[in-house]
């Protein structure tokens, strides 16, 4: 999320401010996720209990993740749909992905409250890295196997 130079009042300064502290956040922790999994050979999401599953090799040493689906990208027109929107996502999902839209308030950035928008992916890893501030995960779980990619904010073992 790029600022305009010419934008300088303290709503923009507050939200650098708080993009910088979401993206160091997210740097550190996507970097202590990828160490905590290197182990586990598969995974599987279930929408309707909202958790990610790790698997390592031959079915052995599982770890679950309560998983948050917060926005949907489609890389190739740059597009991003946030799942409090989406009802092809179970109740439970968009219930839980609702919660990003308290940033708009906290922000006074609208793009929150904005269904659908397009996105870099760069823009795509802020709006990430800012949800998963909020909601006080520990990491963001990208699925990118198939089209729309689905973007997971990851909490506690559970």
């Amino acid at each position: 999320m790029h600022l305009h130079r010419h934008h300088q009042d303290t709503t923009d300064a507050r939200f650098a401010d708080l993009l910088r502290i979401a993206m160091d956040g997210y740097r550190v922790r996507q970097e202590a996720f990828s160490q905590a999994i290197a182990g586990f050979s598969a995974w599987n999401i279930d929408e309707e209990t909202a958790t990610l599953t790790l698997t390592g090799d031959g079915g052995q040493a599982t770890c679950v993740y309560q998983a948050t689906p917060i926005v949907t990208y489609l890389p190739a027109s740059e597009s991003l749909a946030w799942v409090w929107a989406n009802y092809a996502f179970p109740a439970l999902s968009r219930s839980r992905a609702g919660r990003v839209r308290e940033l708009a308030l906290e922000t006074g950035y609208q793009v929150f409250e904005t269904p659908q928008l397009r996105a870099s992916p760069g823009d795509m890893d802020e709006l990430c890295a800012l949800a998963l501030h909020h909601l006080q995960g520990v990491a963001v779980f990208k699925a990118k196997g198939q089209e729309p990619w689905v973007c997971y904010v990851l909490h506690a073992v559970a």
